[in-house]
């Protein structure tokens, strides 16, 4: 079916993340677990003009959300239903389709916008991870997967703070 996504690869996948740094969670009810201004900021300065994969639970949480798909940017959802129709929204079966469909337009980096399932499958192809980590305990029902022992940390930021909420922006790189 669709192999070889490694061979000659020219463009960079990327995992734009924000989980709690105590139990990893991302979401609840397929609802994100923050709405930190300069996060959602940071999510689109990363992806703008970019190829973002996303599972179709994502999707429709944004579609609730924003009213739309990810405005300037190629969205593609990854879902089992063949009948999954959304105008300006490209469709794959499998996260291998989804990056072929990406890696038509030749990008530089090509993002994985979530949901858990679509994270955990990329990990094998990923090469960076954008993950702010909150120092909130909140309850989820979705986590990031474990990850730290094909990557280094990279950078670092002093922690912000929104309203009573720290976070750090942290970046990773695969291993060589």
């Amino acid at each position: 079916m669709y192999t070889n996504i490694e061979e000659d690869r020219s463009y960079t996948v990327v995992i734009v993340a924000a989980m709690s740094k105590y139990n990893r969670a991302i979401g609840m009810n397929n609802k994100l677990l923050w709405h930190v201004p300069a996060d959602l900021k940071r999510f689109m300065t990363l992806t703008l003009g970019k190829p973002v994969i996303m599972g179709r639970k994502t999707f429709e949480s944004i579609v609730e959300i924003i009213g739309k798909p990810l405005p300037k940017r190629q969205n593609i959802v990854v879902t089992r239903n063949k009948d999954f129709k959304y105008d300006g929204v490209e469709v794959a079966s499998s996260l291998e389709e989804a990056l072929l469909i990406a890696s038509a337009s030749d990008p530089t980096e090509i993002h994985i916008g979530g949901g858990a399932e679509m994270y955990k499958q990329s990990l094998p192809y990923v090469d960076k991870i954008y993950l702010t980590v909150f120092d909130d305990q909140k309850e989820g029902d979705t986590f990031f997967p474990v990850f730290e022992s094909e990557f280094v940390e990279v950078d670092h930021t002093l922690p912000y703070k929104y309203k009573n909420i720290n976070y750090e922006w942290v970046d990773y790189a695969r291993k060589f």
